[in-house]
């Protein structure tokens, strides 16, 4: 894990798609930007990122592109604005690879550096993955202060989360946090808090209720607006945004601790 950095460093996964990973690190990145934080939302989910096209985001460049330049001394820095989508004042984009193609040719040393460099730039850095636990995975995982793990209340899902909180513990990872989206589908209620609890052998961190996802937030999504009608968002479901507020603040509360207790260490 990269030790001294600016900016806090989370990574959202999940064990299985469609348990809506990516509008969360947008919910996130959100909160962070009414913050005033200057925040990267970098797309690793390589072979079927979203990002940018939840956010109707204009890419030129992406992931693949920097470490191919990386790979051919090429790469003229972060802060080139070659690489990156200027979305507005606090939020830039690394977009997944434009042709699924490209994921498999991303190189994994090159993005091993440019991971530990990022929080030299930004407040938050936040990286969505894909549900595989595959090498650009877990290379995020090494490099962040929180890890996000996103489920639902699916038989399968709480499979691979237990299995996942398993792999966890076996390599010491302390800076887990499992959060149940109860919203992805409401029609899902095969197991109690209690039985969920038992079966993945961790506590379940945060709750996002069932009432989350209005109609509303599906149509800005569709229309890519979340960023431009957040507040009109949060007015509407007031009581549940604190829930994404909550634990926003609580994932940077805890990354500022961590980062305490490793300079002690020093």
């Amino acid at each position: 894990m990269a030790k001294e950095k600016k900016g806090k460093i989370i990574t959202i996964t999940s064990m299985k798609g469609g348990v809506g990973k990516s509008s969360i690190a947008i919910l996130l990145s959100a909160v962070y930007k009414e913050l005033k934080k200057k925040v990267l939302i970098l797309d690793l989910d390589l072979y079927s990122g979203s990002i940018s096209f939840l956010l109707n985001a204009i890419v030129k460049n992406s992931v693949y592109n920097i470490c191919d330049d990386m790979n051919n001394n090429r790469y003229k820095g972060i802060n080139s604005g070659e690489y990156l989508c200027h979305y507005d004042e606090y939020v830039d984009i690394i977009s997944s690879p434009k042709d699924p193609r490209q994921a498999g040719k991303v190189d994994r040393k090159c993005l091993e550096v440019l991971l530990n460099s990022l929080g030299n730039y930004y407040d938050v850095v936040l990286i969505d993955t894909n549900h595989v636990l595959d090498v650009y995975s877990m290379l995020a995982f090494n490099a962040s202060d929180a890890i996000l793990n996103i489920f639902t209340n699916d038989a399968i899902d709480l499979k691979g989360t237990k299995n996942f909180v398993s792999i966890c513990k076996n390599m010491d990872v302390n800076n887990l946090f499992l959060v149940l989206n109860e919203a992805q589908d409401d029609r899902k209620k095969y197991f109690s808090n209690y039985d969920i609890k038992n079966i993945v052998k961790h506590n379940i961190d945060y709750i996002i209720p069932s009432a989350f996802y209005t109609k509303n937030f599906d149509m800005y999504a569709m229309e890519s607006t979340l960023f431009k009608n957040y507040a009109k968002m949060k007015q509407t479901s007031k009581k549940n945004y604190l829930i994404v507020e909550k634990l926003a603040l609580k994932l940077l509360e805890d990354c500022e601790k961590e980062a305490g207790e490793l300079d002690e260490e020093k």
